[in-house]
């Protein structure tokens, strides 16, 4: 298994130079263009080692480090930053950020690959152990059928989503969605196509949506969507996006020219209140609620639409 590598880097022009050299040496490469996109990817791919950038929008770089210090699924992946910042003063406040190394641009490539060496070295990320305790979180987190984030993981996710909308004052939205009378496709093709439509429908909504975005397998055929910073009227232009990749995709491959049709609901919290009025706790189990209620009417009403519950605060 290769060495997952996180670009975090918002200069394209230093991500494609640094992937091309790193993937010739056999790494697994990922980018990141901000802060949060930065935490996002590390939560999901759980990777050996994180390139740094200081200076980056939405966190910067030692905020970064620090918040994944944090997080008990991320406080032990190696940091080094990698940026312009050349004071002594920048490369002490990288090292107690938690970093194994600062490097400054612009930087010798060879370099650069030995200091990536030595740190994967001491970390001992390269060995069997770290490989089979990253797959154990990894399986612990998703669904075993589609690979999406379960219930319970995705929950959590959703939580600490909400939190940071309130506190940052932005919208957020839910989607539930599933496939219409999914039992007809068991029934008429066997369970193993069935399950080959529901992991067909889990990379659809993978691919269709933005990186942001979080896919999670609810129970059975439904899944739940999380749309950061996106409105009620944002998330309904993402639904429609949905349907319409649905119906051109050919979900049921023992027979093409089947017809799947999906039904979801929506919700979404405004972010329009002050943090001092707003429970973030009650927010995701009422939006997630309501969410669900307006997938149960769109359902009532013959499937093949979306209903929307509102916007809460």
């Amino acid at each position: 298994m290769a060495e997952i590598i996180l670009l975090a880097d918002d200069d394209p022009k230093i991500v494609e130079l640094v992937q091309v050299i790193l993937e010739n040496r056999g790494y697994e490469i990922h980018w990141a263009r901000d802060g949060e996109e930065t935490l996002e990817k590390a939560k999901t791919l759980v990777p050996d080692l994180v390139l740094l950038d200081v200076l980056m929008p939405k966190l910067n770089g030692y905020e970064v480090a620090h918040l994944m210090r944090e997080n008990p699924v991320l406080k032990d992946i190696a940091v080094i930053f990698l940026t312009a910042k050349n004071e002594p003063e920048d490369k002490v406040a990288g090292l107690r950020a938690g970093g194994a190394d600062y490097i400054t641009k612009p930087f010798d490539i060879y370099e650069l690959l030995a200091r990536i060496e030595a740190v994967l070295r001491i970390r001992g990320v390269s060995g069997a152990e770290h490989r089979n305790n990253r797959r154990l979180t990894e399986l612990s987190l998703a669904d075993p059928l589609t690979g999406l984030y379960n219930q319970h993981h995705f929950l959590e996710r959703f939580s600490e989503e909400v939190a940071r909308a309130v506190q940052r004052e932005y919208p957020v939205a839910c989607m539930v969605l599933d496939i219409d009378q999914f039992q007809m496709v068991n029934d008429r093709f066997g369970p193993r196509q069935g399950d080959q439509v529901l992991q067909r429908l889990a990379f659809l909504l993978q691919r269709t949506n933005r990186v942001v975005d979080l896919v999670g397998r609810w129970q059975d055929d439904q899944f739940i969507l999380q749309l950061p910073q996106t409105d009620l009227g944002g998330a309904e232009a993402v639904g429609r996006r949905i349907i319409q990749q649905v119906k051109r995709s050919h979900l049921v491959s023992a027979d093409p020219a089947y017809a799947v049709t999906i039904s979801l609901g929506l919700a979404a919290y405004s972010g329009q209140r002050r943090r001092s009025e707003v429970d973030a706790q009650e927010i995701p189990e009422t939006l997630i609620e309501n969410t669900r209620q307006a997938w149960k009417q769109a359902k009532e009403r013959g499937g093949n639409q979306i209903i929307t519950s509102g916007t809460l605060l």
